[in-house]
C-alpha cells in the first residue's frame, strides 16, 4: 500500500506538469462516462408516468375509491389491479373521504380520454378537470402562453396540442353533448401529462364515466395534516381508497426502477457494454504511451536507484488508475449535473414538464467503476513497456532496443476463428449474441495487429522514401503503433456493421408500408372529420382536378350520432399461433358506398356485384369468409379507458365477388343497407381512381397543402411503386462519426509517431533532406496508422453486419398477411444478397477517404522545417 502511494503520488505530480497531456486523457476517460450518466439520469428523470400516477404537484396525496373497493392492494407508487368487467362503483364523496382522512382539505381531480370537436376535426384527447390556481396543483405544469381557467368553461391545452387552428381563443365542443370549452391559455404539463386542463364544472362528474382504479377518473388532491405513511394507506386500501401518497413515493424513490441490475434482462447489453469499453482502453492508449515516451528518463532514474521492473509497472499503472478516477468521477458529476441545466431546453423540445429530478446512483456508480476500469486497462501496455526501461541506454541519449515481439499471433487466429464461428451461428439468434461474437472476433484481431504490422513492414521496401520510413517507423515502435490500429479498427468495425445491417433494412423487398391503393390513385383518408369538414376537403380537392375527374367515396359504420364505429371482420381460417399481419383500414376493412366504390376497389366493372350492391347485399372480396350466404362482422364503439363494452354482432346477407388482381377492401356494402341494420354512416375516404384519371406527383402535393390547410387530420396518399428507402441521412451520420473518431486518435498517434521520429529527421536535415520531407514523413505516418486500422476494420465488420440483417425479425420471419381484400398469403421475405447491403459510399470513405484525408490533415498540420541536431552536454 505504501508503494501504491507512493506511485499515485508520483504520477500526480506529472500530471500537473503535463497539464495538455493529462486534459486529453481525462476528457478520453470522461466523456463516454458523462454520456452515459446523463443518458441514465435524463431517462429517469422525464420518464412518463402512467395515467394511474396523477401528479402530486404539492398536494400530501392523491386518492380515490368507493366501497366496493375495500380490500384492495396497491404499489407503492398507486398502482393497482383493474376491475371485473362488470364491476359497479358509487365513487366516494368529498365528506366521506374527509371523514377517512380527518383535518385534511380536499380539491377534486377528475381525468378521462374524450372525444371533442376541434377546428380540425373530432379527436380523442386526455381531458383533466381541476383548479390549477390552487396551491396544490403547483409544480404539474409550467404556464407558456395566455393565463389559467378562472370559469367553468374555461380550459387551458397542453404545448403538444397547439397548432394554427387549436390555439387560445378557439372554443371546443367536448362529448357529444357539445360543452363549450373556450382556450385561455398553453402549458406544459408534468408526466402523464394531459391534452385539456379544464376548471372544476366545465364537464358533469358523468363525462368521466365510471369510477377505475387505474385511472383517476373522480379522484382528490389532499392537503393532509400530516404525511401519509404507508401504514396509512394500507389501512385506506382496506376502505375502498387509492392513495398515491407523497411521502411513500418518496420513500420508494423511483430511483429504483432505473438502477442498472444484473440478471438475465441485462445480460444482452454485456456486449455492447465490452464493445464500448474496448473503444475507451484503445482510444486512451496512445494517450498514455505519449505519457510513458515523455517519463522515459524518470523511469530510467528510478530503475538506477534501484527500483525493479514491477515498481516501474506500479508507477504506470498509477497513471491509469490516478486518472480512471478523475476522469470517472469528473464524468459522473458532469452527467448528473448537466440535466437539470439541460431540463429547461428539453422541456421545450418535449412539450412537457419532465418529472422530478432523479439519479440512479447505483447505476451511475457502476458506470463510474467501468470508468476506472478502462483507465487502468489503458495504461496496462505503456506499464509494461515501463517495466522494460534499459536505463543505461535512456540516461545516456540512445534509442532503447526493444526485443522484437509480434504479438500472440497463434492466439488471436484462434479468437478471430471462433468468433467468426460464432458468429455465423448467432446469425439466427440475436443481435446481443452476434454483439458478443465481435467483440470476441475484435479481441482476436487486436492480438493480431502486431503480426499485421510486421508483415506489412516486409513489403516496404518498394515504397517511397516517406511512406517506407513511416512503415518501419510503425514496424520499430509497435508499442505505439498497435493500440492506435487496433482503436481505429474497432471503431470501424462497429460503424462497418452497423451500415450493413442499415443497408439492409432500406434495400429489403418486404416493407412496412404496403400500398393501400392501386397504383396512381390517389387517397385522403380520415377517420373522424365533421360533414362541413369534408365538404371544404372535397371542394378544396376538386379544385385542383380537371372537370369531370369523379371522386370515389367511402363511408365508415356510426352511430346514428355520427360517431365512428369499429369493425372486426371474420380473420383468416387455419392461421393459429402463426402471426397475422392485417392491412384493414379504421373502418375494419368495411366500407360503404355506391358502384365507383364497387369499380375502384374491384379493379373492374362488374354487374352481377352492382346488382347485388343494389340489392342490399354486402359485396365480400374474399368469398372464403362468406356462410351459407352472410358474413357476420363484431361492432364496437370507439373506447380508451376503462374494461371494454361488449361488441355487437351484425350478420348480413352477402355475395362473394372476387377482385381483379389484388381487391382495396374487405367487405363493400351500400349505405341504405348499414342504416337497415341500425347503424349510419360517416366518410372516411376520398379517392381518385386511376382508371378515370392519373395524378400527378405535383398534383398530389398540390392537394396534400390543401387539405392540410383545412385539417391536419387528413392524410393525401398517392399510390406509386415501391422502391428504395432513402438512407442517405443515416449514412451521412455513420460517416461523420467514422471521420470524428478515426481521424482523432490517428492524429494522436501520428502525433506520438513525430515527436518519437525527431532523431531520424534530424538526420534527414544533417544530410541535406528537403523541408517537404518532414511533412511528407507525418502524412505516411497518418496514412499508415489509418489505412491499416480502416482496412482491417472494414473486413472485420462485414461478418456482423450481415450475420445481424438474418437475424429472425419482423422483417424476415415468415408470417400470414391479410390483404386489404381479405385474402390470406403467406409472406415468406428473404433478406436481400450481401452485395446489395453494403454501403460501398461508406466502405470507400472508410477504406480511402479517411485514409487520405488523414495523411492531408497530418501533412497540413505540420511545420515543414527540419529540425537541426542538436549535440548533447555531457
Amino acid at each position: 500500500m505504501r508503494g501504491l502511494r507512493a506511485a499515485l503520488r508520483i504520477s500526480r505530480r506529472t500530471a500537473w506538469r503535463s497539464k495538455g497531456r493529462s486534459a486529453l486523457i481525462l476528457a478520453m476517460l470522461a466523456l463516454p462516462v458523462a454520456v452515459v450518466t446523463f443518458v441514465l439520469t435524463m431517462f429517469a428523470t422525464v420518464y412518463e408516468m402512467s395515467p394511474s400516477q396523477y401528479p402530486l404537484g404539492r398536494a400530501d396525496a392523491v386518492v380515490q375509491g368507493a366501497p366496493e373497493w375495500s380490500g384492495l392492494s396497491q404499489n407503492a407508487w398507486g398502482e393497482t389491479d383493474p376491475l371485473e368487467n362488470g364491476a359497479k362503483t358509487t365513487p366516494y364523496t368529498r365528506a366521506e373521504i374527509a371523514g377517512l382522512i380527518p383535518g385534511s382539505r380536499l380539491i377534486p381531480a377528475s381525468q378521462q380520454f374524450l372525444r371533442y370537436l376541434a377546428p380540425g376535426g373530432y379527436e380523442m384527447g386526455f381531458v383533466r378537470q381541476v383548479d390549477l390556481r390552487d396551491p396544490m396543483s403547483q409544480d404539474t405544469f409550467r404556464l407558456v402562453r395566455g393565463r389559467l381557467p378562472a370559469a367553468p368553461g374555461e380550459a387551458v391545452i397542453s404545448a403538444q396540442l397547439l397548432d394554427e387552428q387549436t390555439r387560445p381563443g378557439v372554443t371546443l365542443l367536448a362529448t357529444e353533448e357539445r360543452h363549450p370549452l373556450r382556450i385561455v391559455g398553453v402549458a406544459l404539463f408534468a408526466p402523464a401529462r394531459p391534452e385539456i386542463v379544464i376548471f372544476p364544472g366545465s364537464l358533469p362528474d358523468s363525462a368521466f364515466g365510471p369510477a377505475d382504479p387505474q385511472q383517476v377518473t373522480h379522484g382528490w388532491l389532499v392537503d393532509a395534516p400530516r404525511p401519509l405513511s404507508w401504514p396509512d394507506v394500507r389501512r385506506l386500501n382496506a376502505r375502498g381508497l387509492v392513495v398515491r401518497s407523497r411521502a411513500v413515493v418518496d420513500s420508494a424513490s423511483p430511483e429504483t426502477r432505473f438502477n442498472l441490475k444484473i440478471d438475465s434482462s441485462t445480460l444482452p447489453v454485456l456486449p455492447w457494454t465490452g464493445i464500448a469499453l474496448l473503444q475507451v482502453v484503445l482510444a486512451a492508449g496512445p494517450a498514455f504511451a505519449v505519457g510513458r515516451r515523455r517519463r522515459a528518463r524518470e523511469f530510467a532514474l528510478v530503475a538506477a536507484q534501484g527500483g525493479s521492473p514491477a515498481q516501474l509497472r506500479l508507477i504506470a499503472l498509477a497513471d491509469g488508475l490516478l486518472f480512471g478516477v478523475a476522469g470517472a468521477t469528473a464524468g459522473a458529476v458532469i452527467g448528473v449535473a448537466a440535466v437539470p441545466l439541460a431540463m429547461p431546453g428539453l422541456e421545450l423540445w418535449m412539450k412537457s414538464l419532465a418529472g422530478p429530478f432523479t439519479v440512479p446512483w447505483i447505476s451511475v456508480a457502476l458506470v463510474a467503476v467501468l470508468g476506472v476500469a478502462a483507465g487502468v486497462l489503458a495504461a496496462l501496455a505503456p506499464a509494461v513497456g515501463a517495466g522494460r526501461t534499459d536505463a543505461a541506454a535512456v540516461l545516456s541519449g540512445r534509442r532503447e532496443r526493444r526485443r522484437d515481439r509480434a504479438g500472440r499471433p497463434l492466439l488471436g487466429a484462434v479468437l478471430v476463428v471462433a468468433g467468426l464461428a460464432a458468429t455465423a451461428v448467432s446469425a439466427r439468434r440475436g443481435v446481443h449474441l452476434i454483439a458478443a461474437s465481435a467483440l470476441l472476433t475484435q479481441l482476436g484481431l487486436v492480438a493480431l495487429v502486431p503480426a499485421l504490422v510486421l508483415l506489412v513492414g516486409r513489403a516496404a521496401a518498394r515504397l517511397p522514401l516517406p511512406l517506407r520510413f513511416a512503415v518501419r517507423d510503425a514496424v520499430r515502435n509497435r508499442g505505439r503503433t498497435v493500440p492506435a490500429v487496433a482503436a481505429v479498427m474497432t471503431t470501424v468495425v462497429v460503424l462497418t456493421a452497423i451500415g450493413v445491417a442499415w443497408r439492409a433494412t432500406a434495400v429489403t423487398p418486404f416493407q412496412r408500408d404496403l400500398p393501400q391503393g392501386p397504383v396512381g390513385s390517389l387517397r385522403i383518408s380520415a377517420a373522424d372529420l365533421t360533414p362541413q369538414l369534408w365538404d371544404r376537403v372535397r371542394a378544396a380537392v376538386r379544385r385542383e382536378l380537371p372537370a369531370g375527374v369523379p371522386l370515389v367515396e367511402g363511408r365508415a359504420l356510426a352511430t346514428k350520432a355520427g360517431v365512428p364505429l369499429g369493425v372486426s371482420l371474420p380473420g383468416p381460417v387455419g392461421s393459429g399461433e402463426q402471426p397475422v399481419f392485417f392491412l384493414d383500414s379504421g373502418s375494419g376493412g368495411l366500407l360503404a358506398g355506391d358502384e365507383s366504390l364497387l369499380r375502384y376497389v374491384l379493379g373492374r366493372e362488374d354487374p352481377k356485384a352492382v346488382a347485388a350492391l343494389h340489392a342490399g347485399k354486402a359485396v365480400v372480396l374474399n368469398p372464403a369468409t362468406v356462410r351459407k350466404g352472410r358474413i357476420r362482422a363484431d361492432v364496437m364503439g370507439q373506447q380508451y379507458a376503462g374494461p371494454p363494452d361488449p361488441p355487437e354482432s351484425i350478420s348480413l346477407p352477402a355475395v362473394g365477388v372476387p377482385p381483379t388482381g389484388q381487391g382495396w377492401t374487405r367487405v363493400v356494402v351500400a349505405p341504405e343497407a348499414a342504416e337497415k341494420a341500425g347503424y349510419g354512416t360517416v366518410t372516411t375516404l376520398l379517392a381518385v381512381n386511376p382508371a378515370d384519371y392519373r395524378t400527378s406527383p405535383a398534383t398530389a402535393d398540390r392537394i396534400a397543402a390543401a387539405v392540410e390547410a383545412i385539417t391536419p387530420h387528413a392524410m393525401v396518399r398517392l399510390e406509386t411503386p415501391r422502391g428504395p428507402v432513402d438512407d442517405s441521412v443515416a449514412l451521412l451520420v455513420l460517416a461523420v462519426a467514422a471521420a470524428v473518431l478515426v481521424l482523432g486518435m490517428t492524429f494522436v498517434a501520428t502525433a506520438l509517431a513525430a515527436a518519437e521520429a525527431r532523431p531520424d529527421l534530424e538526420t534527414m536535415a544533417a544530410v541535406g533532406a528537403a523541408p517537404r520531407t518532414k511533412r511528407a514523413v507525418v502524412a505516411g505516418q497518418a496514412l499508415v496508422i489509418a489505412l491499416l486500422g480502416t482496412t482491417a476494420g472494414v473486413l472485420a465488420g462485414l461478418p456482423p453486419g450481415a450475420a445481424a440483417t438474418r437475424v429472425p425479425s419482423g422483417l424476415y420471419r415468415p408470417m400470414m398477411m391479410v390483404r386489404p381484400d381479405g385474402v390470406p398469403v403467406v409472406v415468406h421475405p428473404r433478406p436481400p444478397a450481401l452485395l446489395l447491403t453494403v454501403p460501398w459510399s461508406l466502405i470507400a470513405l472508410l477504406v480511402v477517404g479517411l485514409p487520405l484525408l488523414a495523411a492531408l490533415g497530418g501533412a497540413v498540420f505540420t511545420r515543414s522545417r527540419l529540425p537541426l541536431p542538436r549535440r548533447r552536454v555531457t
